[in-house]
């Protein structure tokens, strides 16, 4: 793979990640603020902790499913969370194609295995698609760069104002009552001429600045109600808390609701500041008259630093009033403690609905995993990881789920994919896998794409005495076969010796045989395969198939089909026996060829997958056409008899 490819494939996946993670900040944000709606409290102190545990959930969403994965327990499978989440592994926006109503669909022999996917397909990304990706994710990290940035320059414009500032007495404002709790909190005064307003500045050393002319335009009263705000956000740690959406604002700049999130954050820390300065004696009417006074000056003079706490907002006219009208409001109930028992609720809630968007892939391996939905959708998933290249997901998935036909499908798709890392991919897999089918598959997919190289180091490496001697016996026969000269050519000491000594054994099956022999033509009978030993192969099967289909022999159905066979079509509807074979007499299409194309068998107890590429040669209303479809079939096994169990096919675009 070369860089640029790992380059858009990199910032591919991170634009996934971010795509998701976005989503799920979307959906738990909005349930805290539909629940919040609900609740109506009335509380400041308390609706800031809950929007406080909301955005640490946000922040936490990609750790917590690193640790999910740690964890023996179940995972949600709702399946509308789950859509959202599912991103998480590539950018779930491609449309599928579907057949038109002119292109024939042989039913019976286009069997596509009704094994696969996931409730979240996640399709594959043309070139240009990914082009699109990686342009936004690098649009997203050059926002977060300017916003790291911004925020680094205001660090510095705090850091200078403090710097410069003049150190002052409580005792110089007439404010001496205030002494005590300044020293208690460690935090000291200073008077500054380039601010307006007063703020709060520093995060392990808070100091409260005031603009150098405070004593002009305000009272003793007024002071202390001003300097008692900002101690009120020293008690209660807001310095520190607010790293947490100045980060998550840097982060995501892009997404309304968190936004607004921090906005509420900011607000109800204000009010909850509010009602413990009034609760502390200062009288509602003079420190009302406080904040007007600052507000006055702060549009005087708009320039004010951002990243402080200030003793009001001022963004909004309509919040100014809401300030105002608690503050006044004498009959409400001032509520400034930490009420840990009415956060109990909102946290498990936020809890809940965190564990629910963790996606369900993200559980341990091998522990209570749900199932993962209809053939059709496993299908989908495994084709799109396929298309996407996704070898890790895939090898995990034939590694490790639970589900035997999402294993079966991911170990044959990984044999299916061509080019950069594919080979790599396949040994990692026989490597990792105790499954001897899959092995074997592995191996005769060498032998068929001549890659004498990998069944070399499994000749010489396995511990497996018979995958060895497999291994061992395809090199063989590519070195006897195989058109190319570097194959034949190819000479290993080590294994040269043991090739001898298969020269008096009987020649080795060879691997799946040349497609083109597997070609079907109407009006032609079916000629015995020169390579077939047993006419009741997979590989006879699947071409009586296509006979049958193609001469309306609805009678080879009614045998081969099992009674609960399913068939799933291109654009995802589903037929049972009975109607697939009302369909097959009915077809209002003449079929002139059938060729398969990259055929690929899997065999297991009890049954076996197939998949290949069929190209359809057909006649409608005079006029010749050709389409291509994907298949996949599911064959098991009914007293010793193989039956097709299901179909699955979808177009080739």
């Amino acid at each position: 793979m070369n860089t640029w490819t790992s380059f858009l494939t990199l910032t591919g996946k991170g634009f996934a990640w971010l795509f998701a993670w976005s989503w799920q900040s979307l959906v738990l944000l909005a349930s805290v603020w539909l629940g919040l709606k609900l609740l109506r409290t009335k509380s400041p102190a308390l609706r800031h902790q809950i929007w406080l545990i909301a955005l640490a959930t946000v922040a936490l969403l990609p750790f917590l499913a690193i640790v999910a994965k740690q964890l023996p327990l179940s995972q949600s499978n709702s399946r509308t969370l789950h859509y959202v989440t599912a991103i998480s592994d590539s950018a779930n926006f491609a449309i599928s194609g579907t057949a038109s109503p002119t292109e024939p669909v042989i039913k019976k022999a286009d069997f596509t295995t009704t094994t696969p996917i996931s409730k979240n397909p996640i399709p594959a990304w043309p070139p240009v698609r990914q082009f699109a990706w990686m342009t936004m994710f690098l649009l997203w990290a050059a926002g977060v760069f300017v916003g790291l940035f911004r925020f680094w320059r205001q660090y510095k414009t705090l850091k200078q104002l403090r710097v410069n500032s003049q150190p002052i007495s409580p005792t110089e404002l007439d404010c001496a009552e205030c002494a005590p709790d300044l020293l208690n909190v460690g935090t000291s005064i200073s008077l500054s001429a380039e601010i307006s307003s007063p703020i709060l500045v520093g995060v392990r050393r808070p100091m409260i600045l005031l603009p150098a002319d405070i004593t002009d335009w305000t009272g003793a009263d007024e002071r202390q109600a001003m300097i008692r705000h900002e101690l009120a956000h020293v008690e209660r740690r807001d310095h520190w808390i607010n790293l947490l959406p100045t980060l998550l604002h840097i982060v995501f700049f892009f997404h309304p609701m968190v936004r607004y999130a921090c906005r509420q954050l900011g607000l109800e820390r204000e009010l909850a500041c509010d009602d413990q300065v009034v609760s502390l004696g200062i009288t509602a009417e003079t420190y009302a008259e406080s904040i007007l006074k600052v507000a006055e000056r702060s549009l005087a003079q708009s320039w004010s630093p951002r990243g402080a706490h200030q003793l009001a907002l001022f963004s909004a006219k309509h919040i100014l009033e809401r300030r105002i009208e608690m503050i006044l409001n004498k009959d409400r109930a001032r509520v400034i403690a930490r009420q840990w028992k009415y956060l109990l609720l909102p946290a498990a809630m936020i809890a809940l609905v965190a564990w629910l968007l963790i996606p369900a892939g993200s559980a341990k391996p091998g522990l209570a995993h749900p199932q993962t939905g209809s053939a059709d959708s496993k299908f989908q998933l495994v084709k799109s990881l396929g298309d996407n290249k996704a070898y890790n997901q895939l090898i995990e998935m034939a590694l490790h789920n639970p589900d035997a036909e999402l294993r079966r499908l991911a170990a044959i798709k990984i044999t299916e994919i061509e080019g950069d890392g594919s080979t790599d991919a396949m040994l990692e897999l026989y490597r990792k896998t105790d499954d001897l089918e899959v092995k074997q598959m592995i191996v005769e997919t060498f032998a068929r794409t001549s890659e004498i190289e990998p069944l070399t180091k499994i000749a010489l490496t396995d511990s497996s005495p018979e995958m060895r001697a497999r291994a061992l016996s395809r090199i063989k026969w590519l070195k006897e076969n195989s058109e190319s000269a570097d194959v034949r050519a190819w000479n290993v000491p080590g294994l040269q010796e043991q090739l001898n000594t298969l020269q008096d054994q009987p020649p080795p099956p060879p691997p799946p045989p040349p497609t083109e022999e597997m070609t079907v033509e109407a009006g032609k009978p079916l000629n015995p395969l020169r390579w077939q030993r047993d006419k009741n192969s997979i590989f006879a099967l699947l071409r009586e198939a296509v006979s049958a289909n193609i001469n309306h022999d609805t009678a080879f159905f009614e045998r081969v089909l099992d009674d609960d066979y399913v068939s799933t079509g291109p654009s995802g509807e589903t037929m049972n026996k009975a109607q697939v074979i009302a369909d097959v007499k009915r077809l209002d299409y003449t079929v002139k060829k059938f060729e398969f194309d990259d055929l690929r068998i899997s065999s297991f107890d009890g049954g076996a997958f197939a998949t290949f590429l069929g190209t359809v040669y057909f006649q409608t209303n005079g006029v010749d056409s050709t389409v291509q479809y994907r298949y996949t079939i599911n064959f098991i096994e009914r007293n010793g008899e193989l039956k097709i169990a299901a179909d699955h096919l979808s177009r080739k675009l």
